[in-house]
């Protein structure tokens, strides 16, 4: 127990196809619904079909430089109108802590018995479901670079904190679960 609630450690899984199908799209090496008719380069290229990615407003790709960090995790956030992207660059594998969505049921806090921490093969990731509860990408190993395909509304929104705080604005709804579920989550990677 932590002075202030219990603590939970997070199941730890290999990010796959199958494991991450309640909570996106897994984004690995194969090409997923191919086979989109486009005449060019028959037999040389296998064209796949456009990603569900949605999301309200500008869509902006970016990327972000992620270190190890603490193994407790702190906040978990949802989108409502976003399938947020997340795919590790380079040579190093890539942690994602992620919660089935809770909206259908009306809930506004994640169900921690579905929270898990998948682990992805460098150059993988995952394009995450309108509403799937989840934290920024953790770090394995050493450094990764993380591609993103966001909303400008949600960038926006982020960067405008002056701290860490919980939120509900633009497309973000971040809690902090300790101060709301008095559990401390916890991922044990290393």
């Amino acid at each position: 127990m932590t002075t202030q609630g219990r603590v939970l450690d997070v199941p730890v899984l290999p990010g796959t196809r199958d494991a991450v199908a309640d909570y996106g799209l897994f984004i690995g090496a194969e090409v997923p619904e191919a086979g989109l008719a486009i005449p060019f380069y028959k037999g040389a290229v296998e064209e796949g079909h456009n990603f569900p990615f949605r999301c309200r407003g500008r869509a902006v790709i970016r990327s972000a430089r992620i270190h190890r960090r603490s193994p407790d995790i702190t906040w978990l956030e949802r989108h409502m109108h976003m399938t947020q992207l997340f795919v590790g660059l380079g040579d190093q594998p890539l942690a994602m802590v992620l919660g089935k969505p809770t909206h259908a049921r009306g809930l506004d806090t994640p169900d921690l018995d579905d929270v898990r921490c998948f682990v992805f093969p460098p150059g993988h990731g995952v394009m995450i479901h309108e509403g799937t509860w989840h934290d920024f990408p953790l770090a394995v190993a050493g450094p990764v670079t993380v591609l993103t395909a966001n909303s400008e509304e949600v960038v926006e929104a982020l960067a405008s904190m002056r701290e860490p705080a919980e939120m509900d604005h633009g497309d973000v709804f971040k809690i902090d679960i300790l101060k709301r579920m008095g559990v401390q989550l916890r991922v044990q990677l290393f």
